[in-house]
């Protein structure tokens, strides 16, 4: 079967225009700016296979600078939705500024004559660093995290880098054609697979933004209540495979409802995102924190027996007890108060995850009968006499 460059290029263009029509129509309905950069990425990664497969009618200086040019753009806007999705600054005009000294690289090399497996080497070396940049940026968000299918759109990011970093280098070594650059069996081959990626890019990029309206609470930014049993159910048996400690806090702030009369809902609120922002800070990057429900957080600590767990909930006690006493200038003075129950392979068996928050929440309602804003372990809350306490509220609903 003959292979036509410009026809596979102009097919890839076509596609690429209506994965970006699907990217821009969702950033619009889900107001997710992301999928914006996203789907400008692919406009003009689209229109950049247009202009290589022009280069018969508008000549190799305009098809090759404006043609990698807006290859460059494409894939360094995809690098800005990546740092978008992460609430970072897009940096769009470094973008342009490397898409330019991308495309002027290649006009310094098209001034020393038509030299294609310079040019080759040059636009797959920039592409494929736009590529493993992203790729960083999106694995270096933990496969616990908020997202996870972070993990498998960073290796279709590592894919089209290392594919475009072995072009690049390939092409030193006698790789391209004579004719045209792409006019070899195994750059065919280089465009088809690219194409593959880029699809299945495309949409990952639009489950990830789904994954994180589906499991994030909108308040806060941590994850729902849904999201963290899901993870709690994960890494409890992950501990009861490999006869590790699991422990699980949970964390409410002591007199919430009196914010809300004092100073309206918006203060508390406002209390509720001051708060969320700093708790990451005090856990590790393994853990989970999430949203349970109201002024209530749930913490998921893989590998932590009781002593670490106590730990974990002192920073998070104090932490509050320090930087809550003021919130946007109106004299809160919320404190935390902290339940902690940890899973241990050598204890009792447990039927599941929700057995465990059940047993942290006890210790909680021990925390608030005993003053507020202390910690108490389930081991502490079954030495002392604490009264009768509320029926269970693990029962897994909706997310918060």
């Amino acid at each position: 079967m003959q292979f036509h460059v410009q026809t596979m290029l102009g097919i890839s263009a076509l596609v690429g225009v209506m994965l970006a029509s699907m990217q821009l129509l969702a950033a619009v309905r889900l107001r997710a700016s992301p999928l914006a950069f996203w789907g400008l990425s692919n406009l003009a990664l689209s229109g950049g296979c247009l202009a290589i497969a022009a280069r018969p009618s508008i000549g190799l200086p305009v098809s090759a600078l404006a043609g990698n040019g807006l290859v460059f753009l494409g894939m360094g806007l995809l690098f800005s939705g990546i740092r978008t999705f992460d609430d970072r600054p897009a940096h769009v005009t470094w973008v342009l500024a490397s898409a330019v000294a991308g495309a002027l690289a290649l006009g310094v090399s098209l001034a020393f004559g038509d030299n294609a497996p310079d040019r080759v080497s040059i636009a797959s070396l920039i592409v494929a660093a736009w590529a493993g940049l992203s790729a960083v940026a999106l694995l270096e968000s933990s496969g616990s995290g908020p997202v996870m299918s972070r993990l498998p759109a960073g290796l279709l990011m590592a894919g089209i880098a290392s594919i475009f970093l072995l072009r690049g280098i390939a092409a030193q070594f006698g790789y391209g054609g004579a004719l045209h650059p792409l006019d070899t069996p195994a750059e065919h081959g280089t465009l088809v697979v690219s194409l593959g990626l880029a699809v299945a890019w495309s949409f990952g990029s639009l489950f990830m933004v789904l994954e994180r309206l589906a499991s994030v609470d909108d308040l806060t930014g941590l994850l729902n209540r849904r999201a963290t049993l899901q993870r709690a159910v994960h890494f409890l048996g992950v501990a009861k495979a490999r006869r590790i400690p699991l422990s699980v806090l949970l964390a409410d702030l002591d007199h919430f409802k009196s914010v809300n009369d004092r100073f309206g809902h918006e203060t508390g609120d406002a209390v509720l995102r001051h708060f969320a922002l700093l708790m990451p800070g005090a856990v590790r990057p393994s853990d989970i924190v999430g949203r349970y429900g109201g002024e209530e957080f749930c913490i998921v600590l893989p590998g932590a027996d009781e002593k670490g767990a106590h730990l974990t909930a002192e920073r998070l006690r104090a932490l509050a007890e320090e930087c809550l006493v003021r919130v946007e200038g109106r004299d809160t003075r919320v404190t935390l108060s902290v339940g902690a129950a940890t899973f241990l392979p050598s204890g009792p068996d447990l039927a599941d995850v929700s057995e465990l928050i059940n047993t942290a929440d006890g210790a909680l309602y021990a925390a608030k009968a005993s003053g507020r804003n202390c910690v108490v372990s389930a081991r502490q809350n079954a030495l002392r006499v604490t009264g009768a306490r509320p029926g269970p509220r693990i029962a897994a609903g909706p997310a918060a």
